[in-house]
C-alpha cells in the first residue's frame, strides 16, 4: 500500500456527486475477488485486503484507487513467488504491529513453510 495514503472508514462520501461517482463502480466485487486470491495464492496481500474490506459499506474514490493499486501490485508481481525452493526444512515467520490508529489494537501474523511452501498462515 502507498504509505502516503491514509484510508479510513470515516471517509464517507458526503455529496450526491460523490455517491453518484461510486454507484457504478464494482467495489464489492473487486474486494471479494481480492479476498479469493489472497486465500488461494497470495497471502502477502492480507493486510491490504483488510483495509479495503473495512470500507466496503461506503467506499470513496480514494478507496477505489487503493483497490486498483492492489490489482496493479498483483499484475506486477505475477512472476514472483513467496515460496517454493529445493530446501527440505520447516521454517516459520512471525511479525507484529503494536497498534493501528483507527482500531487501536495490535495486529500479528505468522506463516509456516515446509519445503518452502506455505502450509499455515494467519493475520489477526
Amino acid at each position: 500500500m502507498d504509505l502516503n495514503v491514509k484510508l479510513s472508514t470515516t471517509q464517507n462520501p458526503s455529496t450526491g456527486a460523490q455517491y453518484a461517482a461510486m454507484r457504478h463502480i464494482p467495489y464489492h466485487k473487486a474486494v471479494g475477488s481480492l479476498i479469493y486470491v489472497m486465500l488461494g495464492t497470495q497471502p502477502d496481500i492480507a493486510f491490504m485486503n483488510t483495509i479495503a474490506s473495512k470500507s466496503s459499506g461506503n467506499p470513496t474514490m480514494a478507496h477505489w484507487e487503493a483497490v486498483k493499486r492492489i490489482y496493479r501490485y498483483l499484475i506486477g508481481t505475477e512472476d514472483m513467488w513467496l515460496y517454493g525452493c529445493e530446501e527440505r526444512v520447516l521454517v516459520g515467520y512471525v511479525d507484529a504491529d503494536g497498534s493501528m490508529t483507527e482500531d487501536h489494537h495490535a495486529i500479528s501474523g505468522y506463516m509456516f513453510l515446509i519445503d518452502c511452501r506455505a502450509v499455515s498462515w494467519s493475520s489477526k
